[in-house]
């Protein structure tokens, strides 16, 4: 339950002479208290009821969606008619919004399903929580995430968690794909030689849970309309325009990955070498990774696909189930300093996995 004094409800009649405001009492969990009524529809409408109403109550009480109330016309004991609670924090809005607001009170109108869907798909891309849709609603945890499942079968909402639940409407996250899909385009105009956005940046700018970003950016990724990177996202379509001088660093880039090998490279080294603007580098380097020349792993490492081919290749001949450090810098001739960074990548590819002071081959 909530704790409101003003909500939106459906009631079963309409002021006389057409009014769009009625002074009035609400007869309520036994409470008998002075309310204001503010017709959202005009009252010459010629369909049918429900029509639907701002209540403004003169005290706070607390209620739940779907609360049946009595309405009573004011200084007279005569009942006017009865209504149900719809939306319990109901605030003002202007002529423009009120469209919208009429259509949110509909979805409400419904059974439970609709209103959980009506709610989720005004929470939009935040999505909306269990808790929210129980304190609006009063439905048990069992009965909740039964309806979100038959919603989610009908393609209506993704579930991001069951314990707590916790679910987005699709309509939003469609929208959220094409948010997304325009954010990125726009990048590719204003910085065209840049390999891509960082997802650092894509956070920022939508601020949204990490559940449902990474969904939508997964889901972007699934369907081939945005491509990642070394570590940058762009539109599949994408391709930053080299020049012949750029393609002449890019060959002397792969070839000093490929002697250096191990080697680990510092990006203010490879950006002072080749006399190279941040953005440059980046989308150079992004070049290189998709298409399977270098790989960059944690702390920039990098190191040729070829040569790391060679090691993964090493380390499965030799039948081992486990690797220490020590087995390791036997077997690639590394000193310590790269044979961590290495077994971290390894790790990260799924190779190996750290267990204790060992690693697994898997």
């Amino acid at each position: 339950m909530i704790n409101t004094s003003c909500f939106d409800a459906a009631v079963d009649f309409v002021p006389a002479g057409g009014q769009m405001r009625l002074e009035a009492w609400i007869l309520i969990k036994g409470k008998k208290i002075p309310a204001s009524l503010h017709f959202y529809e005009q009252a010459q409408k010629k369909e049918p009821g429900p029509w639907l109403a701002r209540v403004q109550l003169h005290q706070p009480l607390s209620l739940k969606w779907n609360d049946d109330f009595e309405v009573q016309e004011s200084g007279r004991n005569v009942i006017l008619g009865k209504g149900h609670v719809l939306n319990l924090d109901s605030d003002k809005v202007t002529r423009t919004k009120i469209k919208k607001r009429v259509a949110f009170l509909e979805s409400l109108q419904g059974e439970e399903r609709d209103m959980i869907l009506g709610l989720a798909r005004k929470k939009g891309m935040q999505g909306i929580r269990e808790k929210e849709i129980h304190d609006f609603s009063s439905l048990a945890q069992e009965s909740l995430l039964s309806l979100a499942q038959l919603l989610e079968e009908e393609g209506k909402v993704r579930i991001l968690s069951f314990t707590p639940l916790f679910l987005v409407a699709q309509e939003s996250l469609n929208f959220l794909f094409q948010k997304i899909m325009v954010f990125l385009e726009r990048f590719h105009r204003k910085s065209p030689q840049a390999a891509g956005v960082s997802l650092e940046s894509i956070k920022k700018r939508f601020d949204l849970h990490p559940r449902i970003l990474s969904l939508a950016l997964r889901h972007l990724q699934h369907t081939g309309q945005i491509k990642e990177a070394g570590g940058k996202i762009s539109l599949s379509g994408f391709q930053v325009i080299f020049t012949p001088e750029d393609n002449k660093i890019l060959g002397q880039m792969e070839e000093m990955c490929l002697k250096g090998q191990f080697r680990l490279f510092s990006l203010d080294e490879l950006r002072r070498h080749f006399r190279l603007s941040p953005p440059k580098l980046d989308s150079m380097l992004s070049f290189l990774i998709e298409r399977n020349k270098i790989v960059q792993g944690k702390d920039g490492l990098l190191l040729h696909s070829q040569w790391l081919d060679e090691i993964i290749h090493k380390v499965r001949k030799s039948r081992r189930k486990e690797l220490s450090v020590g087995d390791f810098k036997e077997m690639t001739g590394l000193t310590r300093k790269y044979v961590i960074p290495l077994l971290e990548l390894l790790d990260q590819m799924g190779v190996t996995r750290r267990k204790g002071s060992v690693r697994k081959v898997l």
